[in-house]
């Protein structure tokens, strides 16, 4: 894929777009250990590393592009950005050709119940003959393959991987807040969006339950235009989130069933 198009919709702010080498892409990468030639690399600055040390390594192994968010020059074109997080999701998207468009995409958020929630959708749509791709925190499991899981939720670059890959009908995802607040999920869009509960969990995260709660509800911005939301009541955070979902509904930006103002076939 030639690079103008992948930074077509890409905020930059050290270029111009008439400077963009009009150059083809093989690749992209966040970590320095899977650049190849011809491959963007994205620096990344986690918890623990920072992607931008590891740009000479990437150059090294032959990337022709490097994208972060420090005012540097280097050997081959540099893009600065804002979020390397969200380009990094955008140009994952772009480049795998949009494949959460051409799925059935579930998201399950909540702080318990996401993995049997997962299981039981999964094992009821495959009694039905559908073929179901599951991303989550034991295992992902893409054209009946299994794989050990390293997070609840991947990075952004292995998902659009993942489902550029998949030949199933269906994606069910387990979405942990941590991959909401990293931009993990970042432009994926979703057919059906599923609460659990919110429990007094990883306030270690984040800084309270409200902040906990505001990451959870973003999710459900994320619902296609005729998706639909299913909502555990059975607690407080659930029976806000319902509230503001259908005040939101009622606005025109999500599909809540405005004749009984509740969520069309609710599971919950």
């Amino acid at each position: 894929m030639r690079l103008k198009e992948l930074l077509k919709d890409i905020p930059m702010k050290n270029r111009n777009r008439d400077e963009i080498p009009d150059i083809d892409i093989l690749g992209i990468a966040d970590n320095s250990n899977d650049v190849r030639p011809g491959y963007i690399f994205i620096a990344i600055r986690g918890y623990t590393t920072d992607g931008h040390d590891y740009i000479l390594d990437a150059l090294h192994k032959g990337a022709t592009v490097i994208i972060g968010e420090e005012d540097l020059e280097l050997e081959v074109p540099y893009i600065q950005v804002d979020n390397s997080r969200i380009v990094l999701s955008r140009i994952a998207q772009f480049f795998y050709g949009f494949p959460d468009r051409k799925k059935t995409m579930i998201g399950i958020t909540g702080t318990n119940g996401k993995t049997t929630t997962s299981y039981l959708l999964k094992h009821i749509l495959k009694a039905a003959g559908k073929r179901c791709t599951l991303i989550g925190s034991i295992e992902t499991i893409v054209n009946g393959v299994s794989i050990p899981s390293k997070n609840t939720t991947p990075g952004s670059l292995d998902i659009y991987r993942l489902l550029h890959q998949s030949q199933d009908d269906f994606i069910i995802m387990e979405v942990s807040s941590h991959g909401i607040a990293q931009n993990r999920v970042e432009g994926l869009s979703f057919d059906y969006c599923l609460f659990t509960n919110l429990d007094h969990e990883h306030l270690d995260f984040h800084s309270s339950m409200e902040d906990y709660y505001q990451i959870k509800a973003q999710l459900f911005n994320q619902l296609k235009k005729d998706g639909v939301a299913v909502i555990n009541c059975d607690n407080p955070w659930g029976e806000r989130l319902k509230g503001e979902f259908g005040e939101k509904r009622e606005a025109g930006h999500h599909p809540w069933s405005r004749e009984t103002g509740k969520c069309p076939n609710p599971l919950f």
